[in-house]
């Protein structure tokens, strides 16, 4: 069996595929909504895996939100966590009850490699968060932002590259722990300062990189 095939798109591929499969038996789709919240129908752990859209992976205390990931196609978690999750827009998941899962994944070691993948993504954006929180202002958020965007695209840091951004302003402030009106301020002094420009809608032309990466090591100084 091919490398590739051992890991989150295996599992998605088995999932939709009608077969007789156990691990197929045990799960079901479901819908969600762009902003309907993913709720436990009981007491149970679950284990989803998104078929299309996005979920937004949050903490909620004292009425304040803070986005730790965004999990997307073939992307696994489960809802033993005290994250919350939210549709960012029209998804479908396939979800199981843990303890279902667990009696058939001993024949299929791809899911729990699956799982950890899916673990090991919101902790390392957490972790990212934090040490944004903790060491960098929104400047530098952004900066840092655009820089994972990049790399994450398979995109170099040279002037003239088009890089994607998966997030608007809105969903942009909320994981990088600020409000929409600062990052839409800052976003237009870093491309009045020549960091990059916009290109077309959810994507940006870098120009000064060099300024750009000051920003991302928390520096001021202006580049060349």
């Amino acid at each position: 069996m091919p490398p590739h095939s051992h890991g989150p798109a295996s599992i998605l591929a088995l999932l939709e595929h009608e077969g007789t499969h156990p691990l197929r038996g045990v799960f079901q789709m479901i819908a969600f909504e762009r902003g309907q919240l993913l709720a436990q129908p009981d007491d149970a752990d679950y284990i989803f895996v998104i078929r299309t859209g996005c979920l937004r992976a949050f903490l909620l205390a004292f009425d304040r939100e803070l986005s730790l990931a965004y999990l997307r196609r073939g992307d696994m978690f489960s809802t033993h966590t005290r994250l919350q999750m939210q549709a960012g827009e029209p998804t479908q998941l396939f979800i199981a009850k843990r303890i279902a899962v667990e009696q058939v994944s001993t024949s299929h070691p791809a899911l729990q490699h699956a799982l950890i993948h899916g673990l090991a993504k919101v902790l390392g954006q957490t972790m990212t968060l934090l040490e944004d929180l903790a060491f960098h202002h929104a400047r530098g958020r952004i900066a840092r932002y655009i820089v994972r965007s990049a790399a994450h695209a398979g995109i170099g840091l040279q002037r003239g590259q088009v890089v994607p951004l998966a997030l608007g302003m809105e969903e942009m402030a909320a994981l990088l722990g600020t409000t929409r009106q600062t990052v839409s301020t800052e976003f237009n002094t870093m491309i009045r300062e020549g960091a990059f420009a916009r290109e077309r809608r959810g994507s940006l032309r870098l120009g000064d990189v060099t300024l750009l990466k000051n920003w991302a090591r928390g520096e001021t100084l202006r580049g060349g």
